[in-house]
């Protein structure tokens, strides 16, 4: 989990310019209970709120249905030097003019959702119904100082298509291959794919569709020649149990558009009912489509496999040759065409290829699922809100064909990931289900002419369920709730999510590794108990990035239910790994500060202003400090104060809109007792008690929170308090055995404590300068020839005079030895250190017989001259002489001890 250095900054709080970019003009809009308690009497709206888009550092904000436009470095910056003066610190860099701009465009209803285009020039804008494109205007006319709004250029994409009549629409996609990012994917709650290839000169592009899919009657046709395209708007459309059945809740890109991403995943277009099927086309292209670095050569070699394991399979299938010979002719008519080199609105070149979608076998892709979800009882019904596809890694496998160079197939990150597709599900009640796509989608169309037998190949996909996590208290579930995915710009397996009680962030980090380890492994043997085991211990981290405050939605009486925007995540330099989100119709701003991952990728911002392209940008964070392990400041959300001391009150309202105007002029009247003042009496008691009930709980908020911080804040004081009495400790216990008490201060004490450390220091470092000398001296320089000889003779002798060890045998041991060595006979001459044990034996066992001898003499004394007629004298030199060659032994033996001491030692 990333680290949150902070809550909403205070250049986003009450009272600064970047609150009113949220705040709402309206002080108390008037209710229409008729229309689901929206302001401006639109009807109820059911579904996703995306009303904030990010451009770099600028983001887009739909407040009281207007875009509002700003910078949040600049917000930041000018308020940082606003606070400057305000502490005389004068700053004559700062930025004047005001905190946004607003932006105009002709649309009435109600707008839902905003999505920029890749290349950060076009804005697409989606209300319940319809859909608009507007350019955007260039980052430089933000500087300008001037007050009036910017009326942008806009498009009405669909204008017979996506109507009031017409089925609402759900999302509004940026396709990941489209040229220069100008393609429009938009799905409708009644199951229609539409593709706009937007072109600014050609006002036709955003009159109709390249490519248009009623996925009803798709998954009922036979061939390409089946009619697929959806009703026109006047025709009409019956029941049928398909169409309720595929009533789309989301639909979402498989990839985007990363070259470490698998072939078919930026192609392939992800859809999940409310009910809880999920569908995917693939592939789903424009007629132009731009691939990425490594999408071709991925695709020649899975195409190649394709028809090695349909001619395999040929001769058992007959005329059932499987879709896999589609994926071949696919590849062939994209190798033979001549690509052509992308081109920008401003006519400059880029370096990048665009291909015509290829005629074979044809354009219409096959409709695959619904898919089965091998989740037993657990998901027999879900009532799904958003869906969420993390695409399988790039396998380094499916990319040696077609390369002509190592260097093109040098994805940062190959390795790394997942070579399984993961899908998550979000329900209504706050629920995020996993689910692992073992049998990867690839493409699939329908045959160029209706067979004459339906197909037997068995087309079962199942889908299995690794994990369900809860985010929503079952008490707080709002009927009207609609939760959202948000993607991470740092990691393809984390995401955030967003509901009306927060924003919970999850990473699937900590299983990925495993889990693709063992998809990897060849053996079978265990390999359903080792993932059930996975399964049952996956560990998402799953954490709270924000917690909402239930006043955000109780505030301001204009919504019968909770809600809460999107969040989006953005990275900058001046603001960092940012988190920002708005609850109650926008105008409350709420946001995180991060901590940035020490090793990451940006995959979110491949637009820039200067041209470059920084969608790969691969940044290391070696920061020292971050390996410290120290304790810094726990962040804590600042107060808001609620909207309730700042709204106006609905009095005057009542008043002037509910009495009809023959009553009015009563008010200015004295009061009399009737009927019509009883009435007007309780309903004006009927709302002044809920304000000054909501104010008096605000307030009583307040004094909560004031207790609250008076109590913390007097266990931070005994906490310094703790530490200064051990510190005082330390400093009383720092004086020597010899000192009087009181006769040095804590400054003096303390200075000798450090004195005394500075010594050991020192007396630590010259003990290790010595060793470190001692051992440099003990390294020496190269041996040579000769004194490998000596080491060699040296060690002979040692095994000629040493007695072996215990454990070594006597032979090994004196197998090197000169001299020793074995005869033909066998025999070995005797070493010198038996030849001294014999004599030492020998020399006792003459000391032992004499003494026997006298004993047996009885004292007498008995020369041997008498005995042998051997004289004293020659007897005395014989013995002198034994004694003098044992002597002599014994010496020389111990020196050569001593030096082989020596030499072990050198």
């Amino acid at each position: 989990m990333p680290k949150i250095l902070g809550y909403t900054p205070s250049w986003l709080s009450r009272p600064s310019a970047g609150f009113d970019l949220f705040s709402s003009s309206n002080k108390r809009p008037l209710i229409d209970s008729q229309h689901g308690g929206q302001p401006g009497g639109t009807s109820e709206y059911l579904g996703p709120r995306r009303t904030i888009a990010h451009r770099g550092s600028e983001i887009f904000v739909v407040v009281d249905n207007q875009i509002r436009w700003a910078d949040l470095s600049i917000l930041k910056y000018e308020w940082e030097s606003s606070q400057r003066k305000g502490r005389g610190l004068e700053d004559d860099d700062a930025l004047p003019g005001p905190g946004y701009k607003l932006l105009k465009a002709p649309i009435s209803e109600q707008i839902r959702q905003l999505s920029i285009s890749p290349n950060g020039q076009l804005l697409a804008i989606a209300t319940s119904h319809t859909v608009h494109v507007t350019v955007l205007p260039d980052s430089t006319k933000f500087d300008d100082t001037t007050q009036s709004p910017i009326k942008l250029q806009t498009h009405t994409v669909g204008p017979t298509a996506h109507v009031l009549s017409q089925s609402p629409v759900v999302n509004i996609l940026w396709h990941p291959v489209g040229v220069n990012g100008t393609c429009l994917v938009t799905v409708t709650t009644e199951a229609v794919v539409r593709i706009w290839e937007l072109n600014r000169s050609n006002r036709w592009s955003f009159d109709s569709p390249t490519l248009a899919i009623d996925l009803t009657k798709l998954d009922a046709a036979r061939s390409q020649q089946d009619n697929v395209s959806p009703s026109g708007m006047h025709s009409g459309r019956g029941f049928s149990a398909d169409a309720v059945d595929m009533e789309i809740a989301s639909a979402c890109f498989g990839g985007t558009g990363s070259p470490d991403e698998s072939a078919w995943s930026a192609m392939t277009l992800w859809m999940t009912t409310t009910d809880g099927d999920v569908y995917a086309l693939c592939p789903l292209l424009p007629s132009k489509w731009q691939p990425t670095s490594t999408q071709l050569s991925s695709l020649a070699s899975i195409a190649v496999a394709a028809v090695a394991i349909a001619s395999q399979d040929a001769d058992f299938l007959g005329d059932d040759v499987p879709w896999n010979t589609d994926q071949y002719d696919f590849i062939s008519e994209l190798d033979a065409q001549e690509p052509l080199l992308a081109t920008r609105d401003d006519d400059i070149t880029i370096n990048e290829a665009i291909y015509n979608r290829p005629k074979r076998p044809g354009p219409l892709p096959k409709l695959q699922g619904p898919f089965q979800l091998a989740a037993g009882s657990l998901v027999d019904y879900l009532d799904v809100s958003d869906i969420h596809i993390i695409a399988s890694k790039l396998e380094r496998e499916e990319m040696v064909l077609g390369a002509d160079d190592e260097s093109e197939i040098d994805v940062q990150g190959g390795n790394l990931g997942l070579s399984a597709a993961i899908i998550c599900l979000m329900t209504t009640d706050g629920r995020v289900h996993l689910f692992l796509d073992l049998e990867v989608v690839e493409g699939q169309w329908l045959p160029a002419t209706a067979p004459e037998r339906p197909s037997s190949v068995s087309t079962s996909h199942e889908l299995i369920l690794i994990e369900a996590l809860d985010t929503l208290d079952a008490e707080a579930i709002s009927e009207n709730e609609w939760p959202t995915f948000s993607r991470d710009p740092f990691s393809r397996y984390s995401f955030y999510t967003t509901h009306s009680q927060g924003v919970f962030f999850f990473s699937l980090d900590h299983w990925i590794k495993r889990l693709e380890d063992e998809l990897q492994n060849p053996t079978t043997a265990g390999a359903n108990f080792r993932l059930n085991m996975l399964r049952e211990s996956s560990g998402t981290l799953r954490e709270c990035i924000l917690r909402f405050d239930q006043d955000c939605f109780m505030g301001n009486q204009i919504s019968s239910s909770p809600s809460a925007n999107a969040c989006i995540i953005l990275y900058d330099s001046d603001l960092g790994y940012f988190l920002l989100t708005s609850t109650n119709h926008d105008t409350h701003p709420q946001a995180a500060t991060l901590d940035m991952p020490k090793s990451f990728t940006i995959k979110q911002e491949p637009f820039s202003d200067d041209g470059l392209d920084y969608a790969d940008l691969h940044i290391d964070s070696n920061d020292s400090t971050a390996d410290l392990g120290l304790t810094t400041h726990v962040a804590r959300s600042a107060y808001e104060p609620p909207s309730t001391f700042w709204n106006e009150s609905s009095l005057l309202q009542l008043t002037s809109a509910s009495l009809p105007a023959h009553r009015r002029r009563t008010l200015k009247d004295e009061i009399r007792l009737s009927t019509a003042t009883l009435e007007l009496m309780t309903s004006a008691h009927r709302l002044m008690s809920n304000e000054t009930h909501a104010i008096q709980t605000a307030a009583a908020d307040l004094f909560n929170r004031c207790e609250r911080m008076v109590q913390e804040l007097r266990t931070q004081i005994q906490r310094v308090r703790e530490v200064n009495g051990r510190a005082e400790q330390l400093a009383l216990g720092g004086g020597d055995e010899h000192d009087i008490e009181g006769e040095r201060s804590a400054s003096e004490r303390l200075g000798f404590r450090a004195q005394k450390c500075l010594e050991k220091q020192e007396r630590l470092t010259d003990r290790i300068e010595k060793l470190r000398r001692r051992a440099v001296k003990l390294e020496g320089r190269a041996v040579g020839e000769k004194e490998r000889e000596w080491i060699k003779e040296m060690a002979s002798l040692k095994q000629v005079i040493c007695r072996p060890d215990e454990d070594e045998d006597e032979d090994d041991f004196m197998s090197d030895a000169k001299g020793y060595e074995q005869t033909e006979n066998g025999n070995r001459p005797q070493p010198f250190y038996q030849r001294y044990d014999e004599l030492r034996d020998m020399a006792r066992e003459l000391v032992e017989r004499a003494r026997h001898v006298k004993e047996e003499d009885g004292g007498k004394t008995r020369t041997d001259e008498d005995a042998y007629g051997i004289s004293n004298e020659i007897r005395k030199r014989k013995v002198q002489q034994v004694m003098a060659l044992v002597e002599r032994e014994e010496a020389l033996v111990e020196g050569v001890m001593m030096r082989l001491e020596r030499l072990k030692v050198a």
